[in-house]
């Protein structure tokens, strides 16, 4: 059976000489492992068509969980994310997170859009603006997975919490929100200033189109940081050989 499938490469392999494997994440049958005879070594449109990053609509056969490519119709390629390796690296997480937390047989739309539109940030961004992008691509991730981070109530009491540019948030990890002050205790609290509980309501609810186009401080984005890190390790529970790599280039503490 041919189908066509509209998707972005998260991963790609050669193997022997001229074989390709590529990993592709896609709407219609969530992640898919596709093979590429031939690919490398004498089809250059295939060759460029299977890089990594690469979105497009891709033709395959498909005899019952086995899928062979036929052809690829690219249309975006993000050529600018190989020109910067600190850009790559970043890009290079966001695929890796992906390939991890989206499932075989079950397409995630909301979540290949979520990439692209961070991939096209960083395709456009520079060094400095790299750290934002992926924590509010983190961020916004948890909430497309169904971990939304409850961030207008307290997740004890049920308690309203307001904004107030003079208030100090408190943040439990476990319960997945906000809790006032008194339901806090003193373990596993995370503290948040009003502007970085601003940041994360946008990140929470603001269009695609508009999701990534902010600039913060230094200091918000270390709250936002040390909150993701912390949720992506209890909600995901992954770990990411690319953040070990960023981390030796000096860019991660």
């Amino acid at each position: 059976m041919v189908i066509k499938v509209d998707a972005v490469v998260v991963k790609e392999y050669v193997v022997g000489e001229s074989d390709k494997y590529i990993t592709l994440f896609t709407r219609e049958y969530g992640i898919i492992q596709v093979g590429a005879p031939r690919a490398k070594k004498f089809d250059k449109g295939l060759a460029s068509g299977t890089e990594l990053f690469v979105y497009g609509e891709f033709v395959l056969t498909q005899y019952k969980h086995t899928y062979k490519l036929i052809s690829v119709e690219p249309r975006y390629t993000f050529h600018h994310l190989r020109e910067n390796l600190v850009i790559l690296s970043y890009a290079s997480y966001i695929a890796e997170f992906v390939s991890e937390v989206a499932t075989e047989s079950s397409g995630n739309s909301e979540l290949l859009t979520l990439m692209l539109y961070a991939l096209h940030s960083l395709n456009k961004s520079s060094e400095e603006s790299a750290e934002r992008i992926r924590r509010t691509f983190e961020m916004r991730a948890l909430v497309v997975l169904g971990f939304t981070p409850e961030l207008t109530r307290c997740v004890s009491c049920g308690m309203s919490v307001e904004g107030d540019e003079h208030a100090t948030y408190t943040f439990l990890v476990e319960e997945g929100g906000l809790c006032c002050k008194k339901c806090r205790s003193m373990s596993a609290l995370i503290t948040l200033s009003y502007t970085t509980w601003y940041v994360l309501n946008y990140i929470r609810l603001a269009p695609y189109k508009t999701l990534f186009n902010f600039e913060i401080k230094p200091y918000v984005l270390q709250e936002m940081a040390r909150l993701c890190d912390e949720m992506v390790a209890y909600y995901i529970e992954k770990s990411f050989k690319t953040l070990e790599f960023i981390k030796s280039l000096g860019i991660l503490s």
